[in-house]
């Protein structure tokens, strides 16, 4: 009988420990992926598990596709890889995974760069996003984004477009950072930042400039925090707000990332700050200014604008 209990109290061990093996998380795994027809991103993105990363070398002639199934993966290009999308009627990068971390990469072509959409989440930092059909980064359908050190340029429409009820950081990481992460964004062929269709955004110590149309453009039902960009020889106005949306422009007398207002060293085209179609405006101009004018404020907008001399900041 008691040899009988020995070996029950044996196996229940070894089934308890089996049990342990089948049930604790896998190790994160650091995968090496070097382009080619057969090995693409695409593929390897199917292999990958939660807490992985995939390190990333050569020329990637594809359109990536990340599912909502897809979770806490890192794509790193190292500052050596490029992504291409051939198809100018699909975006190069989809997003619809949770916590995606993609840095280090150049990515070109297809309609949008990259779009993170459909309640996906993504950190997106330190690549050159060019060349593009339509928009650098789009970030839309209830999707969120962190967009830090990145270079967006020369894309056909905005560089980078917040709309459908989507949320983005733009130039810092989280809302008590002290120093920027800020990203280039010029030389797009229609606004620099667009906000749109109740979306929201921060967007915090960027340089926007030589855009075609507007710096930021915020537009239908939505809500943008603008703080010490530089804003600057762009087509149109530094910042446009309009069709029942608000704009803040730093607080108060603050020195902090998220205080401070604007500037602006080479004149828009337009004006520094337009406001129209019961709008708002809020905070400080700085030296915010353009070709035309200051600031073009239409009667249905409201003010609640600082009084701080113009050109001077705290």
């Amino acid at each position: 009988m008691e040899k009988i209990k020995t070996i029950v109290a044996s196996v229940s061990l070894v089934m308890v420990g089996l049990l342990w093996l089948l049930t604790s998380p896998a190790e994160a795994a650091t995968i090496r992926l070097t382009c080619s027809a057969k090995d693409t991103i695409g593929n390897a993105i199917k292999k990958l598990k939660p807490g992985d990363t995939l390190l990333v070398t050569g020329s990637c002639n594809e359109h990536v596709e990340i599912p909502a199934e897809v979770a806490r993966i890192t794509l790193d290009g190292q500052d050596k890889a490029t992504i291409n999308g051939p198809d100018a009627t699909k975006d190069t990068m989809t997003i619809r995974g949770r916590a995606i971390l993609m840095k280090g990469f150049t990515i070109t072509g297809g309609g949008n760069a990259i779009q993170v959409e459909v309640g996906g989440d993504a950190v997106i930092d330190g690549n050159t996003v060019n060349n593009a059909g339509r928009f650098g980064i789009g970030v839309n359908r209830m999707a969120f984004a962190v967009i830090v050190n990145n270079t967006i340029r020369n894309n056909t429409s905005q560089g980078i477009a917040v709309a459908g009820g989507a949320f983005a950081f733009i130039g810092f990481r989280t809302g008590i950072d002290k120093t920027t992460s800020p990203n280039t964004i010029e030389n797009n062929g229609d606004h620099g930042i667009t906000v749109a269709r109740s979306s929201s955004a921060r967007i915090v110590g960027n340089m926007i400039r030589n855009n075609k149309r507007n710096a930021v453009n915020v537009s239908r039902a939505s809500q943008a925090d603008i703080s010490n960009n530089t804003i600057e020889g762009n087509g149109g106005d530094g910042i446009n707000v309009t069709q029942n949306s608000s704009v803040s422009l730093g607080i108060g007398t603050g020195t902090g990332i998220f205080d401070l207002p604007n500037s602006t060293a080479s004149p828009n085209g337009g004006v520094g700050t337009r406001c129209a179609l019961n709008s708002s405006v809020d905070g400080r101009l700085g030296s915010l200014n353009g070709n035309s004018a200051t600031k073009d404020f239409d009667p249905s907008c409201t003010e609640s604008l600082q009084a701080v001399v113009l050109g001077k900041q705290p």
